[in-house]
């Protein structure tokens, strides 16, 4: 039985809440808003779930270090798509929903990737080698769960983030738990 961990990257309670509300609120304000582009969607996304994850860490952090992570989380999410976009136009024209499928999974695992590394670099996170590919293919089924059920169509790309952010902080939460200290 492993024991309640002190320490991790974040206070995973307060983090899934957030995670909850955020997506509760878009959802329910979702269809006041213009759809303003992938990249700029990616953008406010990836800003969004930087947000409540810098609001969530455990180890104290100067407000200028969050908005900073923030940032850069937000630049990350829409180089992913940026980048994905122009890797689609070097392979051509996918025939049916097989290039939008391949545009949202390569970004979406791009981005998980990047945003992995940065996590884990920029908070000095303890994650074990094989979360980066973990967490990215987590990411990655998410987005291709949403994309085959169809739900996008009811509410555009919140799903795909919606249940993108959940797969990302679920990852991570499973890998501060695989080294959480058990008791005897």
């Amino acid at each position: 039985m492993q024991g309640k961990r002190s320490s991790g990257i974040l206070f995973y309670a307060p983090h899934f809440i957030l995670l909850a509300c955020v997506a509760a609120v878009l959802a329910v304000t979702n269809r006041w808003n213009s759809a303003p582009g992938a990249v700029a969607s990616f953008g406010v996304y990836g800003a969004l779930h930087a947000s409540m994850v810098a609001v969530t860490l455990r180890t104290s952090q100067p407000l200028w270090r969050k908005l900073l992570f923030v940032a850069i989380a937000s630049s990350l999410s829409m180089l992913s798509v940026t980048l994905s976009y122009f890797a689609s136009r070097l392979i051509g024209r996918l025939p049916g929903m097989a290039g939008s499928a391949f545009l949202l999974t390569l970004s979406s695992g791009l981005g998980a990737a990047s945003y992995t590394v940065l996590v884990q670099r920029y908070f000095a996170a303890d994650l074990a080698r094989r979360a980066l590919v973990s967490i990215t293919l987590g990411c990655v089924l998410a987005t291709l769960a949403v994309f085959l059920s169809g739900i996008y169509l009811q509410g555009g790309g919140l799903w795909f983030a919606a249940f993108w952010w959940f797969a990302f902080s679920t990852g991570l939460w499973y890998y501060d738990q695989q080294r959480a200290p058990s008791r005897p």
